[in-house]
């Protein structure tokens, strides 16, 4: 199976704006990992990275041993199903916006996981409420393979896609 590269970074460091320059210059090498949710839809644009469903169906899936990971976050539940993650592995290369518990759950469930650390600078908007998880989660210690630092002034987001597009061709082509 193919790896997974995780980028990992506090809430607003851009993540998803990464992953969705990624996922549109390698549509056929790259693929994104879909977590299930059970809170609403907020768009169409979340259909991307999340299938919606139930409680019922999450715990039942719990139960039958089906996800990766699983975490309750102000009271929705968001997990990997192992079929789904498999499913896309074996074709491309993952890609997904990670915290840093998941990545050892995904580890010891037998995924190679290349991390990257995405760096906000000059200005980070995180949101009020997240602030506390992310310093915590950030305490957890990582390998990573490489960092990207995004800054929020004229031409950082350019910069950032750069550094990061220059670190995948490595893997992707």
């Amino acid at each position: 199976m193919f790896p997974i590269f995780g980028l990992v970074g506090p809430s607003g460091s851009g993540k998803t704006l990464l992953i969705e320059e990624m996922l549109a210059r390698w549509p056929s090498r790259l693929g994104v990992l879909k977590s299930l949710a059970t809170r609403m839809r907020r768009g169409l644009e979340d259909d991307r990275y999340y299938d919606f469903v139930t409680n019922e169906e999450m715990r039942e899936r719990i139960t039958q041993g089906r996800l990766i990971q699983s975490v309750e976050f102000a009271g929705n539940i968001y997990g990997n199903d192992r079929k789904d993650v498999d499913a896309l592995l074996k074709n491309m290369f993952g890609i997904m916006a990670i915290v840093e518990p998941s990545v050892k759950k995904f580890r010891d469930a037998g995924y190679e996981m290349i991390l990257v650390k995405i760096t906000p600078i000059n200005g980070q908007q995180m949101r009020e409420g997240r602030r506390e998880a992310d310093v915590a989660r950030a305490k957890i210690p990582l390998d990573f393979a490489y960092e990207v630092t995004n800054a929020f002034e004229p031409g950082g987001k350019e910069k950032a896609i750069e550094a990061l597009e220059h670190f995948l061709k490595h893997y992707l082509e």
